[in-house]
């Protein structure tokens, strides 16, 4: 099946430029994975020079932690780190050298980050990256030992995900590759390419129209897996023919249908659904509520959003949604109390530690900025390391006040 001349014509490169107002990041230290990190001294209110250098340090110390973990034994923790160095937004030379090298990893999901983060940059080898990985399908001959099949499966996930980031670099190159991969052995990559074709805008071309079908019908599959599979497409293809079917799939009877349906939603930032977020934070499923609530958090300048925030911040009993609300609090520029985040941040649940994070990246204050650098010295999961080292260098290259 091949798109016609128009869709090319039609594609539009979609190349995201590093921020001009960036601070430029300082030199580098040599990477030492073993290195200690220090958290930075109390701030002095009466010192306000003192205190910019104490800052300075700890963004310093942010940078060189982050080198040095880009060749961590865990492959989640160097994908994070890739990851990272794009969300900073700031192509420093080192930086650069460190993300093409891991364009190189063994590891198929941190080429996947090392690739998105260069293309964040502004440098067009992340393109390359994706489409070698996606070209290197390698079946197995014979029959496939289990750790065999486990490794293909990752693979083809893989591809299936480099397909998707490949949407946000358009090319001709990708496009072609495309149509190649519509046609593929596993029906994942050929979903992946159904959704990457969608997200270039080229929905109306009748090659691609009948995959927007295909997922429409999905989702009222009468097996809810498959209306939630085909839900999460249609929210990852972004496209506005789209939005009925997710409103229905708000009000489906399965939990994890109505969660995918709120998470596609609330991708969009749309103020228009805030009424339905507002709704859902009701929900009998504690991850729609969760789900609901970040879709209020990606609302700027809603009031009925920032009093279901406010209201839900103040409600302790479910620490999640209150850490959720409290970072969209954060977020627009309101005053929030760092309690809750502090005691989230020695608890055991890893992911309720990355929440905590949230808030404190987006509050202002010394405080803050000493919590952060406490928790990169010193957390027990390298993952939250690196996420409080991230907001680090994030917070501290903005201009103006911490």
């Amino acid at each position: 099946m091949l798109l016609c001349a128009a869709a090319l014509v039609m594609l539009a490169a979609h190349v995201q430029a590093a921020p001009k107002d960036s601070a430029s990041l300082p030199g580098l230290d040599k990477p030492s994975a073993s290195a200690p990190v220090q958290p930075p001294a109390p701030a002095q209110a009466a010192q306000p020079a003192a205190a910019d250098s104490g800052q300075a340090l700890i963004g310093r110390q942010a940078l060189n932690f982050l080198a040095g973990r880009s060749a961590d034994a865990d492959p989640d923790v160097r994908a994070a780190v890739a990851a990272a160095w794009g969300e900073i937004g700031n192509p420093a030379e080192k930086v650069v050298e460190l993300l093409k090298k891991a364009g190189r990893d063994r590891d198929d999901f941190v080429r996947i980050e090392a690739a998105t983060s260069l293309f964040r940059l502004g440098d067009e080898s992340g393109r390359r990256i994706l489409i070698d990985l996606v070209h290197s399908s390698a079946p197995v001959k014979g029959t496939a030992t289990p750790a065999q099949e486990m490794k293909a499966f990752s693979h083809t996930k893989a591809r299936a995900q480099a397909l998707v980031r490949l949407s946000d670099m358009a090319s001709e190159e990708a496009v072609a590759l495309m149509e190649q991969t519509l046609t593929d052995a596993s029906g994942a990559v050929r979903d992946a390419t159904a959704v990457a074709l969608c997200r270039l805008d080229l929905a109306a071309e009748p090659p691609v129209a009948p995959f927007i079908n295909q997922f429409l019908a999905a989702a009222k599959h009468k097996d809810e897996t498959v209306r939630a599979a085909a839900v999460k497409a249609l929210g990852q293809a972004g496209i506005a023919a789209a939005r009925e079917a997710l409103m229905a799939a708000a009000k489906d009877p399965s939990p994890a249908v109505r969660a995918e349906a709120v998470s596609a939603l609330a991708a969009t930032k749309d103020e228009n659904y805030a009424s339905l977020y507002v709704e859902h934070m009701q929900d009998e499923s504690l991850r729609v509520r969760y789900l609901a609530a970040g879709g209020l958090a990606l609302i700027p300048d809603e009031p009925s959003a920032l009093g279901a925030l406010r209201k839900l911040a103040a409600d302790e009993k479910s620490p999640h949604l209150a850490l959720r609300a409290m970072a969209g609090l954060a977020a627009r520029g309101e005053k929030v109390s760092l309690d809750l985040a502090e005691r989230q941040l020695r608890a055991t649940d890893v992911d309720g530690r990355l929440l905590a994070l949230e808030v404190v990246a987006a509050a202002p204050g010394d405080d803050a900025v000493k919590l952060l650098g406490q928790t990169m010295a010193s957390d027990a999961s390298m993952r939250v390391r690196v996420a409080a080292a991230a907001a680090l260098v994030k917070r501290l290259a903005r201009k103006g006040p911490s």
